[in-house]
């Protein structure tokens, strides 16, 4: 379509027609204009993470209801919605729930309004890197509590549509990202841990190959901006293979949503 536009603005230039040269002029500066405007990202146009969840969930919606039974269901935030859905996880199709900039709370009540048509085989919650900046206190006794009753919240909403769910460690975070509390990614992954033997939810680290020693800190050359990583891909070999050994996701027993299809 640019090209055709760009071709009808060169020939009216050459046929010596101002009035149409001027037009053309004006279309493809909206044009480009319109581009740089779809091209946006959620951090560019300014959007709250709560705005760009209302944007992002008829999306989600959308190819649930597409997608067949025994697919694997991707929830989470940033770390999640930049794994490759082209990339399938398991042997399985994928649906990706990521939500960037998402805390555990606005995930939390996201939960609730994702319309499972078809039933996933399992699905992976990865959240919890925006619940740890400085300014939220993410050490504080009442910080990690509600952190805590958030993922228990999700956990339980997403028990009664799958068979499995699993709960990543929180990734890490580089050490020059001093807006973060960066001992608390250890302290929220462990929680994580803690909840899952409790709440009958699996704990795996597909990061744990990008952590220093104190499971908080990435090794240098592990992340692309100090938060998200160099390579997804690779994050999602290693859930791969966290999830399914043998190459492919056994269907497990039907022990919840038994109404679903």
């Amino acid at each position: 379509m640019f090209l055709r536009f760009f071709h009808s603005f060169v020939l009216a230039g050459r046929a010596g027609h101002p009035s149409r040269l001027i037009a053309s002029s004006l279309g493809v500066l909206a044009l480009c204009g319109g581009l740089a405007f779809w091209a946006g990202t959620k951090q560019s146009r300014g959007l709250s993470s709560e705005t760009y969840a209302e944007q992002r969930l008829p999306q989600i919606n959308t190819h649930l209801d597409e997608v067949r039974k025994g697919f694997i269901f991707l929830a989470g935030d940033s770390h999640v919605e930049l794994f490759n859905e082209t990339y399938r996880l398991c042997g399985r199709e994928i649906v990706n729930g990521g939500i960037s900039g998402a805390k555990s709370d606005l995930y939390r009540d996201l939960a609730s309004r994702l319309e499972f048509h078809s039933r996933p085989e399992a699905i992976v919650l990865t959240i919890g890197t925006n619940n740890l900046t400085r300014k939220r206190n993410p050490l504080a006794p009442a910080s990690q509590n509600a952190y805590e009753r958030d993922v228990s919240q999700i956990v339980a909403t997403f028990r009664k549509v799958a068979p499995r769910v699993i709960v990543t460690a929180v990734p890490p975070v580089s050490s020059f990202k001093d807006g973060f509390e960066i001992p608390a990614v250890a302290a929220y992954s462990e929680m994580l841990r803690d909840l899952c033997a409790r709440e009958g939810c699996e704990f795996v680290d597909p990061y744990d190959s990008a952590r220093e020693r104190d499971r908080s800190t990435a090794q240098p050359g592990t992340m692309r901006d100090g938060v998200h990583m160099a390579s997804y891909r690779a994050v999602q070999a290693r859930l791969g293979a966290l999830l399914c050994p043998v190459g492919i996701l056994e269907p497990a027993p039907v022990k919840a949503a038994e109404a679903l299809q």
